[in-house]
């Protein structure tokens, strides 16, 4: 048997949730790294204040002149005496002052341990922290070092005479064991803290991603019940256009869902606006460009002008005695002229430059018209009234031509305004011919 496959959606989670999970747990080695280093920081730096302020007490000009013969005198005493106060009441192994023989010798010089003190002149075990405290640097041991007391972590500062040079050195131990238990106390605290967090983190993930898959779910819900609607009007809009249905492959899983929705309904909303602006921009009756389309091009216009950059001719078109077709013959016949009108100056002028402005009126908007235009314009019309003969109407129409003129024109409609009244002369002059004034 088979075994079913796991949704892009389900994996994806799984190794989102996989990711953050290692991320946690690397989170967690980190800080235990940095919290077991700024432990040992922390314990070295109360080391170097413990021995800094023990160096603070003594006399370096006398501890630096201190020898065997002093040993159990009022100077080494005085030494002893407050080495041994730190011995006693701060919480370190050993306390004790040496001094630097040569690169890698140093001697004790005062010990105040009460159970097996060292003997002055006795070479101590030397290590990196005090070297560098022979150095004038105060210093900790990285490591720890064992010798005939036991193992220690240990602290070095320099004691310096009057003169600035180091006189000795003062240094404190701490057992190896207590140190190293310290920081492994604080160690498993971090780690159980570090468990707890992995695992509350991956309790939050399983939350997280049900949230996810549940979101996924909802979301692919509401965008069905949406693309539904959108699917029913493009059938409409397909039945009103004649088009085709489109073959959709069946998705795999709810990303691929969404993912398909989304596409479908992006394309389908093109179609559907560009549906829309095509009739919103087409004049339904004439198919030439609506008084929307008009509209806007005489925004455009009007930007030009003001911008500097405009240079275009305008042809304003009525047909004349549409009133009396309507009345005498019918609106059936009276929309017959409208469209013979769109016709014939579509003609000569391109559909994308004609439009229907009013009920028997039309615009055309050209870069440049020439009276040469308008004589086609008369010829077509005279073509289409042949082809029209024995029909109770005929077709005619006035019109005025006017061009843009920069300095003088400061708007659009001054333009329209000078072939608008180019028109009506010619309108005017035609109902005189004809006998039959129309009241507009």
């Amino acid at each position: 048997m088979g075994h079913k496959k796991l949704s892009f959606t389900t994996r994806f989670v799984l190794v989102f949730g996989v990711l953050l999970l290692a991320a946690n747990i690397l989170l967690g080695v980190v800080i235990l790294q940095q919290s077991e280093s700024a432990m040992k920081s922390l314990i070295n730096k109360n080391m170097l204040d413990i021995v800094n302020t023990a160096a603070g007490f003594l006399d370096g000009d006398a501890l630096g002149a201190l020898t065997e013969d002093d040993v159990g005198g009022d100077v080494f005493n005085d030494l002893l005496q407050k080495l041994a106060v730190f011995q006693s009441n701060v919480d370190i192994h050993f306390i004790y002052a040496v001094r630097q023989m040569d690169e890698d010798t140093f001697v004790f010089t005062v010990d105040p341990d009460p159970v097996e003190p060292a003997e002055f002149g006795e070479e101590i075990v030397v290590t990196e922290g005090i070297k560098k405290a022979g150095k004038g640097v105060a210093a900790v041991d990285d490591a720890p070092m064992a010798d005939r007391w036991g193992n220690f972590y240990s602290a070095y500062c320099p004691v310096f005479d009057s003169e600035g040079k180091v006189a000795g050195i003062v240094g404190i131990d701490f057992d190896a064991e207590w140190y190293e238990e310290l920081v492994r106390k604080h160690t498993l605290a971090i780690t159980v803290e570090t468990i707890l967090s992995v695992t509350i983190g991956g309790a939050v993930i399983f939350i997280i991603a049900n949230g996810v898959r549940k979101r996924f779910r909802d979301l692919n819900s509401g965008l069905v019940r949406l693309s539904a609607s959108v699917d029913h009007l493009m059938r409409q809009i397909g039945a009103m256009s004649g088009g085709e249905e489109k073959a959709v492959e069946e998705p795999q899983d709810e990303l691929e869902v969404l993912d398909l929705k989304i596409q479908t309904m992006q394309s389908d909303m093109t179609v559907y606006l560009e549906y829309l602006q095509k009739q919103a921009y087409t004049d339904s009756l004439t198919r030439v460009g609506s008084s929307t389309a008009y509209h806007e091009l005489a925004q455009k216009l009007e930007e030009a002008i003001q911008h500097g950059s405009a240079a275009f001719s305008l042809i304003i078109f009525d047909v004349n005695s549409l009133k009396k077709i309507n009345d005498e013959f019918g609106h059936e016949n009276g929309d017959y002229i409208i469209k013979g009108a769109a016709e014939v100056i579509s003609k000569v002028f391109g559909a994308d430059h004609t439009f229907r402005i009013g009920g028997d009126e039309f615009a055309v908007v050209k870069d440049r018209a020439c009276s040469q235009d308008l004589d086609r314009v008369d010829a077509e019309i005279a073509a289409f009234n042949r082809r029209e003969k024995g029909s109770s109407t005929v077709l005619s129409v006035s019109k005025g031509l006017a061009h843009f003129e920069p300095g003088k024109d400061h708007a659009f409609k001054e333009v329209f305004a000078r072939a608008d009244m180019i028109m009506y002369e010619q309108k005017k002059k035609y109902y005189q011919t004809v006998g039959n004034r129309r009241s507009e």
